[in-house]
């Protein structure tokens, strides 16, 4: 594909994109969203985001995005959809015409896209971070029928279907998700961020209190079900007791934090385990971890995994996170989540031994993807166009 430098839909206006999100905490999408405004020139492109949550409220990345430009706002909770969709049609008559609406909510977002399609937004893109397929075949009998009826809206709504990774698609889209014609798509993380805090190892550990001599076993993740902190702890024990003296770098925080600090205090690792909680500041924090390890339950495809990567971590992962053939696989091993943490920490001193290997290129840099992405609004938008009479 060409990436041509501007792209409009039509002569003299930038594209209108509103982005339907999470929380603007410090999560992998959520980062994403904050790092693709920065690539974005206002002339191309205007972006705002609606917070589609739960619990709707303010996040950590909010005022970064009205710093780059972009708007944020807020939706009324997902518990509440008649209000929800009362909103989202107010919101898009008040702040539109939006060219492209991108949701990134995963199954709520069919209900959105149909609003919008209704709307008469005419480019209407879902796409798939996660893979929820094993979370969704266990879900009641109302989760079922919630399950169905948002298949059926996002069928109804849907123009375009993108995914990170195979298994997001099979989640969000069914098996058939090919013949749909789903994209398989690359976000990209900030290669330029993380190479730039390489020197900083040795001040970041001093200031973490990390003592020298030590390895430093590292996770990034919000603190929440899927990312198995738990699991993590256990691992970390085991690794102690197997192969001597280490640190843990827990970057993140979330809902499941004051279970996991509880945990700490438990297993007596106060003194070795270090919760910092939401950074900006991660690409220096990745340079002072000698290992990354990452036994989510499920994911989609982690950014986290992917900036580790571009600061050389060997990693040790689940089977529950999918990989994508442009990574350095040769530095990831990958384990069921059934095998013990014992065997989990062996895995974690043989990362240590393989050491840290900087890659001179990595397949995922955003300036390289926002063009891509912005240029697909482009054409999706330009053919619609043609297409009306």
């Amino acid at each position: 594909m060409t990436l041509p430098d501007s792209l409009p839909p039509s002569p003299g206006r930038p594209l209108r994109v509103l982005h339907l999100t999470g929380t603007l905490d410090r999560g992998g999408v959520e980062s994403w969203l904050v790092n693709l405004l920065g690539q974005v020139r206002p002339t191309e492109a205007r972006m705002d985001l609606l917070v589609v949550s739960p619990d709707p409220r303010p996040g950590d990345l909010d005022r970064l995005v009205w710093g780059l430009g972009g708007r944020v706002f807020q939706a009324p909770s997902t518990r509440r959809p008649l209000a929800f969709v009362a909103a989202l049609r107010r919101h898009l008559r008040e702040y539109g015409p939006y060219d492209v609406i991108h949701s990134h909510i995963h199954h709520f977002g069919g209900l959105a896209l149909l609003v919008a399609r209704l709307a008469g937004v005419p480019v209407r893109v879902a796409t798939s971070h996660l893979d929820s397929r094993r979370e969704d075949a266990a879900a009641g009998r109302g989760r079922r029928l919630y399950l169905r009826a948002m298949e059926a809206a996002l069928g109804a709504g849907v123009t375009h279907r993108l995914a990170v990774s195979a298994e997001a698609a099979a989640a969000l889209f069914g098996p058939r998700w090919r013949e749909w014609g789903t994209r398989l798509v690359t976000l990209g993380v900030n290669l330029d961020a993380v190479r730039a805090a390489r020197g900083e190892a040795d001040t970041t550990r001093r200031e973490l209190g990390l003592p020298s001599g030590e390895p430093v076993i590292g996770h990034v993740g919000q603190f929440r079900p899927q990312k198995n902190h738990s699991f993590l702890l256990d691992v970390f024990a085991a690794y102690l007791e197997r192969h001597g003296p280490a640190q843990l770098l827990l970057v993140g925080d979330g809902a499941e934090r004051s279970g996991i600090e509880a945990r700490v205090r438990e297993l007596g690792l106060k003194g070795c385990v270090h919760l910092v909680g939401s950074r900006p500041d991660v690409p220096r924090l990745l340079w002072a971890m000698d290992v990354f390890v990452f036994p989510s339950t499920h994911e989609g495809l982690s950014l986290a995994l992917l900036e580790a990567q571009a600061a050389g971590l060997p990693a040790v992962v689940s089977d529950g996170v999918p990989l994508d053939r442009r990574m350095r696989l040769e530095a990831v091993e990958v384990l069921g989540l059934a095998q013990k943490p014992a065997v989990w920490a062996d895995a974690v001193a043989r990362a240590l031994a393989r050491g840290r290997a900087v890659p001179e290129t990595l397949d995922f840099d955003i300036a390289r993807t926002s063009r891509e992405l912005l240029t697909f609004y482009a054409q999706a938008a330009w053919q619609t166009e043609r297409r009306s009479p």
